[in-house]
């Protein structure tokens, strides 16, 4: 049982941690590593506002000699971080967005500090990876983090992320109900409730993969999709399903994401594939593009096998 409890404690801490870490090593900028304000960005916004509250949860807990509950609030606050949080922001970090990026070190930073009494070596090794030149020289020498001021209602962004994320949960939820996957694009999904913010709505799109969002007070599901694949919509999941093909084979062969590569695909898809092919290949790192026979990887798109070459 003990050691069942360990495992499950190192996947669900440590384990997503130490990714969120590698992550965001792949991208670091130290520019982007001293003190900044708060981002106008809604992701970030609500990991600083589930921050503040995780600073608040563990500082109480231990004035009050409490152990169990600033545990339980870091790992639900990992667990966020990752599933949601890093999920909704990767192109945002590889694209170089300042925000983000200063966002996550001060999140990582803090969370190595709040780890600390708890897990004083991985809080160490985080810290040490992480510390600028001004910074103390163990995170067991530096101060506790206080719970920062913020122009914010924590509250409302806390809530109102929650409720993208449910909207989320029955959009997965339907997907999965009819055997749509999720890289299938769909025109629409039809919500019951008020209308979000059109910044809340764009997560509601890229999470759900839905060109529109709509909201209705009076209707009786809590969501419902529109399902009409369109030919067009069925063109950009043959392109989507490629991207995910190709990099797997990138994973595969042990590349980087700064990695350039070459690329060969069969001519059958070529003429699907022409829409989207500059965002291809930014996407994928692909210097050229051709098309033709050759002896490559054989991928499964759309219900055709593709021989896909990686060079």
């Amino acid at each position: 049982y003990y050691q069942k409890t360990v495992v499950e404690l190192e996947r669900q801490v440590f384990g997503l941690l130490y990714n969120i870490l590698s992550f965001y090593e792949l991208y670091r900028d130290k520019d982007h590593e001293g003190e900044g304000g708060i981002s106008d960005n809604v992701l970030d916004q609500w990991i600083m506002a589930r921050l503040n509250l995780l600073i608040v949860t563990c500082t109480d807990s231990l004035d009050h000699y409490k152990l169990m509950e600033p545990v339980r609030a870091i790992k639900d606050f990992i667990g966020d971080l990752s599933t949601w949080y890093l999920r909704r922001s990767r192109d945002r970090l590889k694209d170089g967005d300042g925000g983000a990026k200063q966002t996550l070190y001060t999140v990582l930073k803090t969370v190595s500090q709040l780890l600390a009494p708890f897990a004083p070596f991985a809080a160490e090794d985080i810290w040490l990876q992480l510390k600028g030149e001004s910074d103390a020289e163990s995170v067991h020498l530096s101060s506790w983090p206080p719970a920062f001021s913020t122009q914010l209602d924590e509250i409302v962004a806390m809530e109102t992320m929650e409720a993208v994320r449910a909207i989320c949960t029955a959009g997965n939820a339907l997907r999965k109900k009819l055997a749509i996957p999720v890289r299938q694009p769909l025109q629409s999904i039809t919500v019951k409730g008020e209308e979000l913010s059109g910044a809340h709505c764009a997560l509601i799109m890229d999470e759900l993969n839905v060109k529109e969002v709509s909201f209705d007070v009076s209707m009786d599901e809590e969501a419902v999709l529109d399902t009409t694949i369109t030919p067009a919509l069925k063109a950009e999941g043959a392109y989507r399903e490629l991207v995910r093909a190709v990099q797997d084979l990138r994973k595969a062969k042990g590349l980087t994401p700064s990695d350039p590569i070459t690329l060969t695909v069969s001519s059958s898809i070529e003429n699907t594939l022409a829409p989207f092919m500059d965002d291809f290949k930014k996407t994928v790192l692909a210097d050229t593009v051709s098309f033709g026979e050759n002896e490559g990887e054989v991928v499964e798109i759309d219900g055709k096998a593709l021989n896909v070459l990686l060079g």
